[in-house]
């Protein structure tokens, strides 16, 4: 059996300890006008090649950009978005990382692409699959503020139009595997039956044979949802089982036709797992659904530990994903 190892999105930007941080450094020259835009893009894209190589180098199936050029997940595509300002720095949901939040303040439009270029670079480098990662329409209205709308609905719709347009001109680049990220969604159960109103917008634009669709969840357990959560459109369903244990109920009743994305390593600690461990719970996955139904991953996005302990974690859960091939086959 072959066992699919995944990312959730972000990876840490700055490098291995004693080693200069070019990005940053360039967007100081940039303020000073020490430097140009073209200097800072290629900065980011030596940074989107080495976070892609590392994660093919640790053995992992479908890789990221690690969002190298974005500071948060928000404000790329809201400064694309007519209708959008920025407003100041909020706190990423409970981590010591932040995002400046969007202000909604006319209709909203879609600008442009903000993300295509992105994964066109990563896909041009990569020697592996490169999944595109969007914001969900729940999580953006639920992380913005709204001054124009007027309603919850209105305003996540609207997001959701213009995120379709996102979508539909990803997969026209290419991209074949694309990731929507609600987290916001765990807290809100009431919201469940507009995720789905919203989430039909964005998947019905693409070609159901063409392009694998993820909904990531994280930092938390989805028992408020239930199964429910299975109603959405999406291929792939993704469930923190670090900060979520009970998570694991919700996985057991996947349905027919649909595959897990299990984030079974802890992405906001350092502590590594123990790799006998980590593939014991993914034969069990793959003894459930079948190997071809899993995806491992970690718990959320690395961005919020070291460097060298992203590879590190990312090489104990491709190692424990061979062994669990092995102990399985």
């Amino acid at each position: 059996m072959a066992i699919t190892t995944t990312v959730i999105g972000s990876y840490p930007k700055p490098p291995d300890e004693g080693r200069a941080f070019v990005v940053r450094q360039t967007l100081h020259k940039l303020e000073r006008k020490e430097a140009t835009e073209e200097d800072l893009r290629g900065a980011q894209d030596d940074l989107a090649r080495s976070i892609v190589g590392e994660q093919e180098v640790a053995g992992i199936d479908i890789v990221t950009d690690g969002h190298a050029r974005w500071d948060d997940i928000l404000t790329p595509f809201a400064r694309h978005i007519t209708g959008f300002e920025i407003g100041g720095l909020l706190r990423w949901f409970d981590n010591n990382v932040y995002y400046r939040r969007p202000v909604c303040v006319g209709d909203l439009e879609w600008g442009g692409p903000s993300s295509v270029d992105a994964w066109r670079f990563a896909h041009s480098v990569a020697l592996k699959p490169v999944k595109a990662v969007l914001p969900g329409p729940i999580t953006f209205a639920r992380l913005s503020v709204d001054e124009h709308y007027g309603t919850h609905e209105e305003f996540v719709l609207a997001i959701a139009r213009v995120l379709a347009q996102e979508a539909f001109e990803l997969e026209a680049a290419g991209a074949r595997y694309l990731q929507i990220d609600e987290p916001a969604l765990l807290d809100a159960p009431e919201d469940l039956v507009l995720a789905k109103k919203a989430l039909e917008i964005i998947t019905g634009e693409l070609k159901p044979s063409a392009t694998e669709v993820t909904l990531a969840t994280y930092f938390g357990d989805a028992k408020r949802l239930g199964e429910e959560i299975y109603d959405l459109p999406a291929d792939v369903f993704g469930f923190d089982l670090v900060a979520g244990p009970e998570n694991r109920a919700i996985v057991d009743a996947l349905p027919g036709g649909k595959k897990v994305q299990a984030g079974l390593v802890d992405a906001r600690n350092t502590k590594l797992e123990d790799k006998d461990d980590l593939a014991r719970d993914i034969v069990t996955l793959a003894e459930r659904f079948g190997a071809d139904r899993v995806r491992v991953a970690p718990s959320s996005g690395l961005e919020f530990l070291p460097r060298e302990k992203a590879r590190a974690k990312l090489l104990h859960l491709a190692q424990a994903a061979r062994r669990a091939e092995t102990n399985g086959g």
